[in-house]
């Protein structure tokens, strides 16, 4: 399969099947000390009911849209995907999380949710960047966890370098066109 078409009708299956449990931890671990962050000045019972609620969410949600991105790590045209990656899955996931801090009368929530975006769209495409390289993938030819980990530091190495990378290769095509 190779449309994002194809990816959206697959979704729904692909998602509960292969609920991604690593990028599950991970999303929980990470998002929880945002709250804990901007939420401490507000004393310990604003701080644990807000942690609570961003791990718990996160724990749940994460693996959903984790499962999503895996299933569109290979989709043309790619630049559609990266769309779907750092803008649809972001803005769906925030807004839910959004609505659950709300309801749970979390203090300080634009400050939260204004750092929460921006590491959402971040991490979306490095999960996205890091399914491509065979990496936090659940399923059939999964890896372990402890082998993801290990890899995961060369992986962020690479995954900033890239937009340098990027440039290096037009650069090389543009003087290449132009017989430099």
């Amino acid at each position: 399969m190779s449309t994002i078409a194809e990816a959206r009708r697959e979704a729904g299956r692909v998602s509960i099947q292969y609920w991604n449990w690593k990028a599950a931890a991970l999303s929980a671990a990470g998002r929880s000390p945002i709250f804990l962050t901007t939420t401490y000045a507000y004393g310990w019972r604003a701080v644990t009911a807000a942690v609570a609620a961003e791990a718990i969410y996160r724990a749940g949600s994460a693996g959903f849209f984790a499962a999503f991105t895996q299933s569109l790590r290979y989709r043309r045209p790619a630049w559609v995907a990266v769309l779907m990656v750092t803008g649809l899955i972001p803005a769906v996931s925030l807004v839910l999380d959004c609505l659950l801090h709300l309801a749970m009368g979390t203090p300080n929530l634009m400050k939260g949710m204004v750092v929460a975006t921006t590491v959402s769209a971040f991490t979306s495409l490095f999960d996205w960047y890091s399914m491509r390289r065979g990496t936090l993938l659940v399923g059939p030819g999964e890896m372990s966890f402890a082998s993801d980990l290990c890899r995961l530091p060369r992986l962020v190495l690479e995954f900033l370098l890239e937009p340098l990378l990027w440039l290096q290769r037009c650069s090389k095509r543009l003087f290449a066109e132009r017989g430099a």
